[in-house]
């Protein structure tokens, strides 16, 4: 009998307690923020906007300045084939010109390797 008006005691506390911090503060700060709506985007949109210019920044920092294609004879030494072209400013250039080298000289003879020049 204690227990059941302590129960129903407390239930009515915590709900007066609830319905007045909803109806006088919940109720305020959401209206409050919801003023800033607009702010808080474009905000979010500016953060998200630096942090991938400073992870492109630092990824830009990482690559090398040049790429140089290695040419490998059959026994894995280091070799030099005159008249090929060996150093090149982009990836794409280089992987490319080292497709071409081993369509032209066959994948059994020789081996072309990319590398970054990072000096």
């Amino acid at each position: 009998m204690i227990l059941n008006i302590i129960v129903t005691a407390a239930d009515k506390a915590l709900s007066i307690t609830f319905r007045w911090l909803d109806q006088n503060f919940i109720s305020n700060f959401l209206s409050f923020v919801k003023g800033f709506e607009f702010a808080i985007i474009v905000m979010v949109a500016i953060f998200f906007l630096l942090v991938s210019v400073y992870i492109m920044m630092r990824q830009y920092k990482r690559l090398p300045k040049s790429y140089n294609i290695v040419v490998y004879d059959v026994f894995g030494r280091k070799t030099v084939i005159d008249g090929l072209r060996q150093k090149f400013a982009t990836y794409d250039a280089a992987e490319s010109y080292a497709r071409l080298y081993r369509e032209t000289y066959g994948g059994q003879q020789y081996d072309f390797k990319v590398i970054g020049n990072f000096s």
